[in-house]
């Protein structure tokens, strides 16, 4: 037979499994936010460095139609961009695997 001690210490363990997981959870994808942020700047600071690198080749330069795409810098900072785009799509699935592993748990919100 349950006492009420018992019931309230039952309850309180299973609030605190629960509390636990979703702060592991939260803690977890707000990491990978950050480092989303990080990325965001890193693609921000490239493309502003692209569009100096342009504008150069355009005003300075007079560099016309596909000529600016062949420039070396120019290809670098685009490469640049994509490897930055595609870490920040990887981080967004990871984002998604945490919150999946909740789900299976049955930690469903």
């Amino acid at each position: 037979m349950d006492t009420l001690w018992n019931r309230v210490r039952k309850n309180l363990v299973e609030w605190y499994d629960t509390a636990y997981d979703k702060t592991d959870e939260l803690a977890r994808i707000g990491k990978k936010k950050i480092e989303m942020a990080g990325l965001n700047r890193a693609i921000e600071k490239h493309l502003s460095e692209l569009g100096g690198r342009v504008y150069d080749l355009v005003v300075e330069q007079g560099h016309r139609g596909n000529r600016t795409a062949d420039d070396e810098q120019v290809q670098r900072i685009v490469s640049d961009v994509r490897e930055l785009e595609r870490q920040l799509k990887e981080k967004e699935e990871e984002i998604d695997r945490i919150r999946d592993e909740k789900r299976g748990e049955g930690g469903e919100e």
